[in-house]
């Protein structure tokens, strides 16, 4: 879309194409003084010290998203006589949650929200209990309790949790480069990324405790919240992998350019995220020149810019930059902690709201950010009602971890929202203390956590009601407060554990604010200090010179002058038209990325305008963007086959990171570490067969059971495969014994008829012996070598060794067929598939 036609599609009616490409304030063109000269399109200020835009009109109000509030029929509940939640226990693993439900559109009050047994929302509505599980679920009654989604943190650096923060700061930067390199006489932060396992898990379980569900974090382990940017962590979510890139520009050894696009030899480009949902880069993260040219490099030759593209940071813009991102329906990763502690300012969070950019809320790290979402909120909403005048309601506050986040991590289907078919990560928290609604979130603490629920798992909670919907986990005493966390069961490894790696470096929680936490305090020593005294905003600019005296907008660098775009005396930051000098425009009440008038949280196409919003099987996706003739509610994709998952030649074969569900397919075997299983189409014939990685817990199907996957199609290593995957059983045990196929080793060995298209197939092998009993002879990897180059390997039966010697025969070796490390190999499930052998060690 050129950039008349999108401003046009938003209200902006004047001609606006000179701005679009404008230079980030290097040849002085669209910039106003400031000083409050008056005149025509340079603005003035009246004797109050507010600005009266010159000649032309005052500017539109802002105009705040406020929550649609629905009193439901069962409101108010009753209490549960202590505690913030009562639960009944139920029979069917299926769970009714009743309460303040916070949904895209608001708040329904005395709401319900039903998780179905296989770990999805079955429904949120006023009334639930019509619904087929809701008969025999556990019920959980808040009459205090406000039930959210998972909170999404789409930006943090979790490998560098083994750090303790900054507090104030030992300097105020321009540049990122600054404090990694003490470029510039500035003083070096000095950071260790290399946290061990157990205090990764720790971390995830911090974020977890603050209500988070998912993370973007750079880094990962085991259970716990869901790691978006991490292969094999999301969980069981049917999406593809988040790429958060530090350095797109090739620019780790420090560079740093006011012009020019020479950063490094490697820089990313468009083609290398045209495959990505989501693709998170830093961006701009300092306050000068050198930081806005990262961004026109990076929308310009490196096309990085893009509806994929939520830029990270994000600090050092103009507002035709901001509005360069609109049009590339790009949103913004907003981390306040980390920027005002570095930088003492932050991204012009009000410009990209009146532009509407969407803007998600990220931690960064521990060292100069938040410890958890309930510290970053705080420091949004501080600054907000401070220092931005109060543009923004509890709502969109709220959003920004949540719908807004969704969207930037490219997980819009699936999380993030409590709608119908969407994985059930919910959290529900203490609204008691009158921060009812939104508020509860936004003023909560750990103790304010009633229960975190990642899938429909509780991993966290009141240890009321943790007792009974999932017994056995471990306990905690938070600030005075009975937990339960389920640590060890969801990763093997123990709460005590994690919780003292932890918290050798900086403890797992505070009762209060946390020891030497980063200011929240926009502060440049000599230049302003956040402070009043005849400066409302604390921006270093008294009221009767600033373009915007109630809301925060310093001379940066950038400009040398407060940002006026326009030049209509009205500074970008509080500037409702900031790229229209009349401001004769329409003020942006919602995100809406296509611009067909419905919200993004509530659109059934987000990215395709259908104002009619039709939906004719009733799933939550507009026919408009439904290519699925079933229906498919939530992430899981189209309903498909094996076969056409497995053969390239399938008219629906997947591209690779779509997602996909294949139902009715029996379970043929599970690796031996519990990382995925393989299943099969009952039907037979070639391509039937496919291995399903789900990153743990792979032995809740067991073999013969009849199973839905749903994942996202890879080829790893060459090796067809969903990743992500999700795995319910529809039937324990209903799948017929399947009768492998027999095949000679040539057959399905390295270049063989049938390698490829049994490949995840059980087949069988008859009268074969051992020509070499390691055949990676410098290593052992307990596998051996059979006829025309076939391997047997361990991967699903840890007891089978290389033991055997050359020569050892075997009447048959039944196995699955899979492919790795260049080899087409068998596996055997156990004994049992290695009929007869002259050799038994196992």
């Amino acid at each position: 879309m050129d950039c008349i036609a999108r401003n046009l599609r938003f209200g902006l009616v004047a001609a606006v194409s000179s701005v679009c490409f404008v230079a980030c304030g290097d040849d002085g063109g669209g910039q106003g003084n400031g000083t409050g000269t008056g005149g025509p399109g340079t603005g003035g200020s009246d004797a109050d010290g507010t600005a009266d835009g010159g000649d032309g009109p005052a500017p539109p109000d802002d105009v705040q998203e406020q929550a649609e509030v629905i009193e439901c029929s069962d409101h108010p509940l009753s209490g549960p006589g202590n505690g913030t939640c009562a639960v009944e226990a139920g029979s069917n693993g299926a769970t009714l949650l009743r309460g303040a439900v916070l949904t895209p559109r608001g708040v329904l009050r005395g709401g319900q929200v039903l998780v179905g047994s296989d770990g999805t929302i079955a429904c949120v509505d006023c009334d639930c209990t019509s619904e087929a599980q809701a008969a025999d679920a556990a019920v959980v009654t808040c009459d205090q309790g406000v039930i959210s989604p998972g909170l999404i943190n789409p930006h943090d650096h979790i490998t560098f949790a083994n750090n303790t923060p900054i507090g104030e700061g030992p300097d105020r930067y321009e540049h990122r480069h600054d404090w990694r390199t003490g470029a510039n006489g500035h003083v070096e932060l000095n950071t260790n990324g290399g946290a061990s396992a157990d205090v990764v898990r720790a971390a995830e379980l911090r974020f977890l405790m603050s209500g988070a569900t998912s993370i973007a974090g750079a880094g990962s382990a085991a259970g716990l919240v869901r790691n978006l940017d991490t292969s094999g962590a999301l969980e069981g979510l049917a999406a593809r992998v988040a790429d958060s890139d530090t350095f797109p520009l090739d620019d780790a050894n420090g560079t740093t350019q006011e012009m020019g696009c020479n950063y490094g030899g490697s820089p990313a480009s468009g083609g290398s995220i045209d495959n990505l949902d989501s693709y998170l880069p830093h961006i701009a993260e300092g306050i000068g020149q050198t930081a806005c040219n990262e961004f026109s490099c990076s929308a310009g030759e490196f096309d990085l810019i893009a509806p994929q593209t939520a830029v990270v940071h994000g600090v050092g813009l103009t507002a035709d930059k901001v509005d360069q991102m609109r049009e590339a329906d790009a949103l913004l990763v907003w981390s306040p902690r980390s920027n005002v502690v570095l930088y003492g300012n932050t991204a012009s969070v009000t410009l990209f709201d009146h532009l509407s950019v969407p803007i998600a809320l990220g931690t960064d790290w521990v060292p100069s950010g938040s410890m958890n979402m309930f510290r970053e909120l705080q420091c949004a909403d501080s600054l907000n009602s401070v220092y931005f005048d109060g543009h923004f309601s509890d709502f969109e506050l709220w959003q920004m971890v949540t719908t807004n986040a969704a969207f930037a991590v490219g997980a819009e289907d699936g999380i993030g929202m409590l709608k119908r078919g969407y994985m059930a990560d919910i959290a529900v928290f203490n609204a008691g203390g009158g921060n009812e609604d939104h508020r509860a979130i936004i003023a909560g603490t750990e103790a304010d956590t009633v229960l975190v629920m990642r899938g429909g798992e509780p991993l966290f909670g009141d240890a009321a009601l943790m007792d009974v919907l999932r017994p056995g986990c471990e306990s905690l005493d938070v600030c005075g407060t009975s937990k339960v966390a389920c640590v060890e069961a969801d990763t093997g490894e123990t709460l005590a554990a994690a919780r003292s790696a932890m918290e050798s470096f900086y403890p797992l929680f505070f009762c209060g604010t946390p020891d030497d936490e980063p200011s929240c305090v926009p502060t440049r020593p000599g230049e302003y200090t956040g402070m009043g005294g005849g400066d409302s905003d604390g921006d270093g600019v008294g009221d009767a010179d600033d373009n915007c005296p109630a809301v925060f907008n310093p001379v940066r660098p950038l400009e040398e002058v407060q940002g006026d775009f326009d030049q209509d005396g009205y500074g970008d930051a509080c500037d409702t038209c900031p790229l229209l000098a009349t401001n004769d425009c329409t003020p942006y009440v919602v995100a809406d990325l296509d611009g067909d008038g419905v919200p993004n949280g509530t659109d059934n196409c987000p990215d395709d305008p259908n104002a009619d919003q039709a939906d004719d099987d009733n799933d939550g996706h507009g026919d408009l963007c439904d290519d699925c003739a079933a229906s498919n509610p939530g992430p899981a994709g189209c309903v498909t086959t094996i076969p056409a998952v497995r053969d390239p030649s399938h008219p629906d074969h997947p591209t690779v990171g779509d997602a996909v569900r294949i139902e009715g397919v029996i379970v043929t075997g599970l690796h031996d570490d519990n990382s995925g299983l393989y299943v099969q189409d009952p039907a037979g014939g070639e391509f039937s067969g496919l291995f399903v990685f789900v990153g743990g817990g792979a032995d809740a199907a067991a073999v013969g059971d009849i199973v839905t996957v749903t994942g996202t199609y890879d080829e790893f290593f060459e090796l067809s495969q969903l990743d992500g995957g999700n795995v319910q059983v529809t039937e324990p045990g209903g799948g017929l014994p399947v009768t492998p196929i027999v095949v000679t080793p040539a057959e399905v060995a390295n270049g063989g008829e049938f390698s490829e298209s049994y490949e995840s197939m059980l087949v069988q092998v008859n009268a074969v012996s051992i020509v070499d009993m390691n055949p990676d002879a410098e290593r052992d990897f307990d596998e051996f070598e059979i006829e025309d180059g076939l391997r047997v390997d361990d991967a699903a039966f840890d007891a089978l060794d290389n033991l055997c010697e050359a020569g050892t025969t075997f009447d048959s070796i039944v196995g699955l067929l899979s492919f790795s490390f260049g080899n087409h190999k068998l596996l055997p499930r156990s004994a049992d598939d290695l009929v007869k052998p002259s050799c038994t060690p196992f």
